[in-house]
């Protein structure tokens, strides 16, 4: 249960990486969403049920053959997502190649923006 819960919660810092968390300045390079009421994080409302299934394979390096597994999803949620938009943008030429992915960032692909 703890590693499930470990997962979850990596791919939910993940997503909300690709999506909502960005770090804005203003044009004077004063840091402008300092508060968690402007710097967007995911809340479960925004967050898809996640099914957690293992393939267990111990190592020999511990006693216990136990390994970490709790940051496994924050970086493979952040891809997933930037690859799913990239497949989706791909019929107009279009790529974005950062995160996070906003919807200006989107517009400005499709040269719309």
């Amino acid at each position: 249960m703890l590693v499930d819960e470990q997962l979850r919660g990596g791919i939910v810092q993940g997503l909300g990486a690709a999506l909502f968390e960005e770090c804005r300045y203003s044009d004077s390079g004063q840091f402008v969403n300092g508060s968690l009421a402007d710097y967007l994080v995911p809340m479960p409302m925004e967050m898809p049920d996640i099914v957690i299934a293992h393939v267990e394979t111990p190592t020999a390096d511990t006693e216990l053959g136990a390994k970490g597994v709790g940051e496994a999803g924050t970086a493979a949620a952040s891809a997933c997502v930037l690859n799913a938009v990239n497949d989706a943008l791909a019929p107009f030429g279009a790529t974005i190649n950062s995160i996070p992915i906003t919807p200006a960032k989107v517009l400005k692909a499709l040269k719309r923006f």
